[in-house]
């Protein structure tokens, strides 16, 4: 058990280590801080961005839209997941709607968002119509999966609908919404930003990544995917963790 965790602890550092190591030679075989900035290079914009203003501004908005898409995205995925284990019909008539959504092309529709909308509206959009699939796998995998002894059994105690849902379904699929929760949070970031960068939203991460391009700052366009990857980590490392406690408690 302590050799797990000392594990879980010493992997996660080498391989952070590794790849740092290998940025390191490939940056110095390229010869070239256009092509691959250097580690220290790329430091260096990183404590510029973070003394910038205009960066946390644009931070705080990219990821202003990323949960406003996120909180669509999961409110649909979870609604519609609820209604197809409840319903046979429901279940086959969104199990396709699910499927053309999925197969939409992000860009096409990030075009056509624009057209019909501005590039504060389509980053939002099609971020939530690209996550909200993945969380209905998910959540509805989850709640299909139930052993249904338990339900039965308060339903003949005398628990209505409501009680065996929150109380009895909800706990048994928490963990698996933790998980799903903190992917979906994620991926709506990156999301986002890519979004962003097609739609050229203003004062966002994707606008300093597009200004970036066109001034061969790739330093900085380093930097700034350097900080998306850390709060996609973060985020993710919390909401696993939630996700472990919330697994504890049921066993």
């Amino acid at each position: 058990m302590k050799i797990n965790k000392l594990l879980n602890v010493i992997l996660p550092i080498l391989t952070v280590v590794a790849i740092i190591v290998l940025w390191s030679v490939l940056s110095v075989t390229t010869q070239s801080e256009y092509l691959l900035p250097s580690v220290s290079k790329t430091s260096e914009a990183l404590v510029s961005l973070l003394g910038d203003g205009e960066f946390y501004i644009s931070l705080l908005n990219t990821l202003l839209r990323s949960l406003i898409g996120f909180a669509f995205s999961f409110a649909s995925a979870f609604s519609l997941s609820v209604l197809s284990v409840k319903f046979k019909l429901a279940e086959r008539v969104i199990s396709t709607v699910i499927s053309v959504v999925r197969a939409l092309p992000t860009i096409a529709v990030v075009l056509l968002l624009l057209i019909w909308t501005n590039s504060l509206i389509a980053p939002v959009v099609v971020t939530t119509l690209v996550v909200m699939p993945t969380l209905y796998t998910q959540i509805f995998g989850a709640l299909q999966g139930l052993d249904k002894q338990y339900a039965e059994a308060s339903r003949v105690d005398g628990a209505n609908e409501l009680q065996v849902f929150f109380h009895i379904e909800l706990p048994l699929v928490s963990s698996t919404v933790y998980q799903a929760i903190g992917s979906g949070i994620s991926l709506n970031f990156k999301l986002m930003v890519a979004a962003e960068v097609l739609a050229q939203t203003a004062y966002s991460l994707g606008y300093m990544l597009n200004i970036s391009k066109i001034y061969y700052q790739t330093a900085t366009m380093f930097a700034l995917v350097v900080v998306a990857v850390l709060i996609g980590v973060v985020v993710e490392a919390v909401f696993n963790r939630l996700s472990l406690l919330a697994l504890k408690k049921q066993n």
